[in-house]
């Protein structure tokens, strides 16, 4: 994996999500809201729940790059990935947080009609 933090559009506390949701649909994407957990383990099993991983996910940061990138390339359609209240993973644990968002980027380049937003709110 490479890290391309530059695939992945950050934003502040004071960012909407209602009005990148908004942005996101008049670009004629799909939009997936994948909330963040209060540590690493809750926010994987979070992306693992809401994008519907396979049972065999393994909770890990590379399982998550893994599944990321297969649920990335089946689909049909540019696709947006929202993030959402990270700001509190990236001030308790900035590895995770760091770790994390490291992935997204790192699919994000490598599945070219994948868009990922994370917001630090």
């Amino acid at each position: 994996m490479t890290m391309s933090v530059n695939a992945v559009r950050r934003l502040g506390p004071d960012a909407s999500i209602v009005a990148v949701m908004r942005e996101e649909y008049a670009a004629g994407r799909a939009v997936s809201v994948v909330p963040a957990g209060v540590d690493k383990a809750e926010s994987l099993r979070l992306f693992a729940e809401i994008l519907d991983f396979p049972d065999y996910f393994g909770g890990n940061l590379d399982a998550l790059y893994d599944c990321l990138r297969q649920v990335a390339t089946d689909r049909p359609d540019d696709w947006a990935l929202v993030w959402d209240a990270a700001g509190a993973l990236r001030a308790g644990d900035p590895a995770a947080y760091d770790g994390i968002v490291g992935v997204l980027a790192d699919v994000a380049a490598d599945a070219g009609q994948l868009h990922v937003t994370v917001l630090d709110r």
